[in-house]
């Protein structure tokens, strides 16, 4: 205790000296900290802004329910998508990943519905910025499953003709969706190009967000996918059970491996009896 107490007093009148000794330099080190901290307060305040901006979205619980995005809420519905979230998540932090690509396949394995439904789950953790891009511009649907009515799609954006802080729509305080009006031309080429880099690259600048996801065209039917995987940090694979051949997921991953870091598969579209969930009702 004594060996402890003079140790402390020692470190003391070492602090003291080095303070006497060079003032000036002791208080730059407390100013530097003081600007520093208010610099980064600053640059908060800066995306907080640019997010209040973004037009809002609307949403109505039925069409929701319809288009099975259930993931806005918690609740048994939701769980699912909050146990995917939490890998998924736990992925991103170790990784620094930012941007995440789900795709699938071919059509109709329910890769867009895992979009929105990862983004509402992602979304409800308040300390989580979240943005989601129908980057399916061959058949987009997630204006169609958010029952928004718009002019104008991502294609524009990422070309200039449509600011994006005027087509990006905001749920919220901490979620954003780009979506499209109908079919883009030259998709594949356009995902490709310097300008979907320097749009995305601006985008994070401004607004920061924790994650971003993209939905993407099946891999199998177009090479939309394949040019643009270069650009993110992993992507997650959508397979529609029953209906998607286990070949089938094995090509894909093997091709998406070579582009990027594979994130997961995910079995969609799973049958359970009543009894399998029954212990879980209650949860929510």
């Amino acid at each position: 205790m004594e060996r402890l107490q003079a140790a402390m007093e020692k470190a003391r009148v070492q602090r003291q000296k080095r303070l006497a000794s060079n003032p000036a330099s002791e208080a730059f080190k407390i100013e530097s900290a003081m600007t520093g901290w208010a610099a980064n307060q600053r640059h908060q305040s800066g995306i907080d802004l640019a997010w209040k901006n973004l037009p809002e979205l609307r949403l109505l619980a039925d069409i929701l329910q319809y288009n099975r995005l259930v993931a806005l809420e918690p609740g048994p519905e939701s769980a699912p998508y909050d146990m995917l979230r939490t890998k998924l998540m736990r992925l991103v932090r170790k990784n620094g990943w930012k941007r995440i690509a789900i795709l699938s396949a071919a059509a109709s394995a329910g890769k867009s519905t895992t979009v929105v439904n990862l983004a509402f789950s992602f979304a409800r953790q308040r300390d989580t910025r979240v943005m989601a891009f129908d980057f399916d511009m061959r058949r987009p649907t997630l204006s169609k499953y958010l029952g928004q009515s718009l002019f104008g799609n991502m294609a524009q954006v990422i070309n200039g003709e449509i600011p994006f802080d005027e087509h990006v729509r905001r749920y919220g305080s901490n979620l954003a969706f780009g979506m499209n009006d109908g079919p883009a031309p030259n998709s594949a080429e356009l995902l490709q190009s310097e300008a979907t880099e320097d749009m995305l690259a601006q985008m994070e600048a401004t607004y920061a967000p924790d994650v971003t996801l993209f939905d993407m065209p099946p891999m199998m039917v177009a090479d939309d996918a394949h040019g643009f995987l270069r650009m993110v940090d992993a992507a997650l694979i959508v397979m529609e059970a029953e209906k998607t051949p286990v070949k089938q997921i094995d090509v894909l991953e093997r091709q998406v491996a070579e582009l990027t870091n594979v994130a997961g598969i995910v079995l969609n579209k799973c049958r359970y009896s009543d009894e399998y969930y029954g212990s879980y009702s209650d949860y929510s």
